[in-house]
């Protein structure tokens, strides 16, 4: 029997775009001949949903909500927190996925260009603080190295950075809270610099934040905006704007999850 992890998985494609608008669509379609007008009705809302949840309208919209109350750390800020109370002692990267890279023998490895972004924001961080460097991902089943032992050797190898603590064991964000959160405390550190995209930024540090780490969020990558209903490309589907969507949608089930299940 699944635990919870992995019903989440199994469900999560079900409840997002592109399965939830093409679900509603045949739904709509098997009611269309016992009661037309209803399965009509399911079949268009689900073609507007298609058509709507792949553009720069709704990308700008949905994850300009979850990014709205981000504000970069600027280089003062960050300043100004290590000369506070209870200062930053460690930055912490959250992985965002890796893949391999085509049918290679050996298998060959590489983080998402998602993870990149972060472990390039994290090494800007690190520079200018001086702290040392914690990467949290955990090892898909499709891999044989974690995202964080993938993400250490780009920090050593390509940007000349040294890590300090590799978290290899979590499956998730409330996972990278938890078990980076036990590292960190067993050093003796209870507040950290939290790096992510600003989209994942609002359910990371509510879940670190849970386990009782003081964090000073760094945001990065913004990829939403105002949306302008008069521009007409704003209302074009188009593969970019489709995967925002999801990966906001994403972020605000997983908050709304989370709070459920008392990860934050």
């Amino acid at each position: 029997m699944p635990d919870l992890f992995e019903l989440k998985v199994l469900l999560r494609p079900l409840v997002l775009p592109p399965a939830a608008p093409l679900l509603l669509m045949v739904v709509g379609l098997v009611l269309s001949r016992r009661v037309p007008k209803i399965g009509r009705s399911l079949t268009a809302v689900g073609l507007l949903l298609a058509w709507l949840l792949a553009t720069g309208l709704a990308s700008d919209f949905i994850c300009g909500r979850l990014e709205a109350s981000q504000r970069p750390l600027l280089p003062a800020a960050l300043q100004a927190a290590r000369k506070g109370p209870n200062p930053p002692r460690a930055i912490v990267i959250l992985g965002g996925g890796a893949v391999r890279d085509g049918n290679f023998t050996p298998v060959r490895e590489r983080l998402h260009s998602r993870t990149l972004e972060r472990v390039m924001a994290g090494a800007r961080v690190a520079r200018a603080s001086g702290l040392p460097i914690l990467v949290s991902g955990g090892t898909p089943e499709w891999l044989e190295h974690s995202e964080a032992e993938l993400m250490r050797r780009v920090l050593v190898d390509d940007l000349g950075l040294a890590v300090r603590w590799v978290e290899d064991r979590s499956r998730d964000t409330a996972e990278n809270a938890r078990f980076s959160a036990e590292m960190l405390r067993a050093q003796g550190i209870d507040s950290i610099v939290l790096v992510t995209h600003a989209y994942h930024m609002p359910r990371s540090q509510a879940a670190f934040e849970s386990t009782g780490l003081k964090v000073l969020a760094s945001p990065h990558d913004w990829k939403g905006g105002g949306p302008d209903v008069g521009e007409l490309r704003d209302w074009m589907p188009n593969a970019a704007s489709a995967e925002t969507v999801w990966l906001a949608l994403h972020e605000t089930l997983g908050l709304y999850w989370y709070r459920l299940m008392g990860h934050v």
